[in-house]
């Protein structure tokens, strides 16, 4: 929700960056500098949220969806990691260092600057699980 709350911000409009235009078509331009990696990053949010949610689901109910948990962590972690180089190059790329000033576009750009976090974060939650299960023993996991 926060990434289609900064995709939809009010402040997407504001101008920022090095464009010369001006009218609708410069603050179009405006929102494109951040669009597609806000864009980008909330679909890799979306598709984690429901990997996790299918691991619980299957903890919780008893129904065994791993193997689309598994299936959806080989997709979801290469595009993770590109998406948050993404996020990050954008942010603190020129453009986006102007956009994050203030009065332009600052929540757009506070929430790509956090993929840091995502991405320091997310890289040891993939291998969670395996070390759970892991620590639980095989007779646990059956």
């Amino acid at each position: 929700m926060a990434g289609v709350n900064a995709y939809a911000d009010y402040t997407r409009m504001n101008l920022c960056g090095t464009i010369v235009k001006e009218g609708l078509e410069a603050k179009n331009e405006a929102s494109a500098i951040l669009d597609t990696a806000i864009a980008l990053s909330t679909i890799f949010h979306m598709i984690d949220w429901i990997r996790w949610t299918l691991l619980i689901t299957s903890a919780l109910v008893g129904v065994n969806l791993l193997s689309l948990f598994y299936f959806l962590s080989v997709i979801n972690l290469p595009f993770g990691i590109i998406t948050c180089a993404i996020a990050i190059i954008t942010r603190f790329s020129d453009d986006g260092a102007d956009c994050a000033m203030a009065g332009k576009q600052e929540m757009r750009s506070l929430f790509l600057a956090l993929q840091v976090v995502c991405l320091i974060v997310y890289i040891p939650t993939c291998f969670a699980h395996i070390v759970y299960f892991k620590l639980r023993g095989v007779e646990w996991c059956h």
